[in-house]
């Protein structure tokens, strides 16, 4: 049986948690996609923003043409640095939502190597991934009393 899951309005700093958990979560090479994916979703106001916040917190020969390049944006954030910054630039939550619902996260807990350990996993993470999610114990009644009810 499918849970109905009422939408909820997400903060912004659930959403940078959200995003430092899959970040933690993630192998490079998915974080990499993921990246890529998120800032080709953002408009260009948008990336702008980010950009300009990143340029207040890094050197200037970090950022490179990064607000044009998908590809160069996922290789800054490969420092932890840009990481760093990114969590507290303007426009940061944006972003942290669509790297989190990107298609390399969303597969990788779907069909990839997250999808084996997903049960240990956050539940927004499930819903993310269209993962029914189960009681530990399977709904079997406790071995720690309450037995004698059901023989």
């Amino acid at each position: 049986m499918k849970r109905v899951h009422t939408k909820r309005v997400i903060s912004e700093d659930e959403q940078i948690a959200r995003y430092a958990h899959v970040l933690g979560n993630v192998p490079t090479a998915v974080a990499d996609r993921a990246y890529a994916a998120a800032y080709q979703r953002l408009t260009q106001a948008q990336r702008e923003q980010i950009v300009s916040g990143l340029r207040d917190l890094l050197p200037a020969s970090a950022i490179g043409t990064t607000p044009h390049d998908c590809e160069a944006f996922a290789t800054l954030m490969r420092s932890l640095h840009a990481r760093l910054a990114i969590v507290t630039a303007p426009g940061a939550a944006v972003l942290a939502a669509a790297f989190v619902a990107s298609p390399p996260i969303v597969a990788y807990f779907t069909t990839g190597a997250g999808s084996v350990g997903i049960d240990e996993q956050p539940p927004w993470l499930h819903e993310l991934a269209g993962h029914e999610t189960a009681p530990k114990d399977a709904g079997w009644p406790s071995r720690f009393g309450g037995l004698e009810r059901w023989g």
